[in-house]
């Protein structure tokens, strides 16, 4: 399964970051358990959240999912002027590590891989969404594929991120950024699945002697201690729900810190592959740190390691749309050189999967123990 999933990266590293043309269009047909359509909105039943069927100069000519047939927890609806000429869509997914700035890192990459032409990116800025400041990441670009304009904007809405996204010629800029602003503006988002504080990452170059050393492979622990380590699997990492000391809800901080240093990995398997080193500092959450992050795709596929010392020491995960795997531990740090060689060879053994945890909207995560038959044990939490 996850040897599959690593040689996909490459052909998914542009993934849904640039919609391709869509067929020809057809208008959007109701689905009883997935989606919700009126004259003017459009909403997703999973994640309770409604898009206005027409955005500036934009109207919504189909809904679709990416994967996991019927599930609806990887999403889209294409949206396209009356000319073709500008494509706009809406993501909504439930990615394992649900972050509005590392979405908004991986499909910033991926944009300028999926261009021949060298794309220019104003500065990533926080505005409103569905009428709620400071929730949604926006950035702007130029030059993408010859003479285009394209914008992305992420919002976190619960465990799901939403990316909004709108291409089109530059000569119609004026018509994309009025497209995007309606879509944002026209948003709902349901009580279940409000959006959060939007989290940018600020991101510079490592310098050249970071990610030499590597990390002792630390061997499996009891079969108690993996339990313990697929309940890290169940969290957000994006920042947990919780209640503070009189019962209303609030949300712990995330334990992805804000100031990264990117390097690249060559890789035989995906090619160039961006890798986030997390600079020194304190864990910010509950579930530990996460000290290292290898982004594979802008739909939600990476390896991250997390540093949690109850745990264990420095634990591998795998994340994926509705899953986060537990791989193995390290000793510390794992060097540029590990990173790749786990991309490379996914049957080694500190990437051999120890505790898959299903995540699924609006029922408990489901934890897969070593030894143990599905149906008889499935810890919720």
């Amino acid at each position: 399964m996850i040897r599959s999933m690593f040689c996909l990266a490459a052909a998914l590293f542009i993934g849904t970051a640039a919609a391709a043309q869509p067929a020809a269009p057809t208008p959007p047909r109701p689905s009883p358990d997935l989606w919700a359509i009126s004259e003017t909105r459009i909403a997703s039943i999973p994640a309770r959240i409604a898009f206005p069927i027409r955005a500036g100069e934009l109207t919504a000519q189909r809904h679709l999912e990416f994967s996991n047939q019927g599930e609806g927890i990887d999403n889209g609806i294409q949206y396209r002027s009356a000319d073709g000429a500008i494509i706009g869509t809406v993501y909504v997914y439930y990615p394992g590590l649900p972050h509005a700035g590392l979405a908004a890192f991986a499909t910033d990459n991926a944009i300028h891989v999926n261009s021949q032409s060298a794309v220019r990116a104003g500065p990533a800025r926080i505005v409103a969404a569905g009428g709620v400041e400071g929730v949604a990441i926006r950035t702007d670009y130029s030059g993408y594929r010859g003479d285009n304009a394209s914008i992305a904007a992420f919002v976190k809405a619960g465990r799901w991120i939403v990316k909004f996204r709108v291409t089109g010629p530059t000569a119609r800029r004026g018509d994309i950024e009025a497209a995007v602003e309606a879509l944002l503006r026209g948003v709902e988002f349901g009580r279940a699945n409000p959006p959060l504080a939007a989290a940018q990452l600020r991101i510079e170059d490592c310098p050249a002697d970071a990610g030499r050393d590597a990390a002792t492979v630390l061997p499996d622990p009891p079969a108690v201690e993996l339990a313990a380590q697929g309940f890290l699997a169940t969290l957000d990492g994006g920042g947990i729900e919780a209640t503070d000391e009189s019962g209303s809800p609030i949300i712990l901080p995330s334990r992805l810190p804000q100031e990264f240093c990117r390097a690249t990995l060559a890789t035989r398997q995906a090619g160039q592959v961006p890798l986030l080193r997390a600079l020194p500092g304190e864990a910010r959450s509950v579930d530990g740190r996460t000290v290292l992050i290898a982004s594979l795709s802008d739909s939600g596929m990476a390896l991250e390691v997390v540093h949690a010392p109850n745990l264990g020491g420095y634990l591998l995960l795998w994340h994926e749309v509705g899953g986060t795997t537990i791989l193995g531990r390290f000793s510390g740090v794992p060097s540029d050189a590990q990173m790749a060689e786990i991309i490379d060879n996914p049957q080694s053994a500190v990437a051999r999967p120890r505790v898959p945890v299903r995540l699924r909207p609006n029922r408990g995560p489901e934890m897969y123990l070593p030894g143990v038959p599905p149906e008889a044990a499935q810890p919720r939490t």
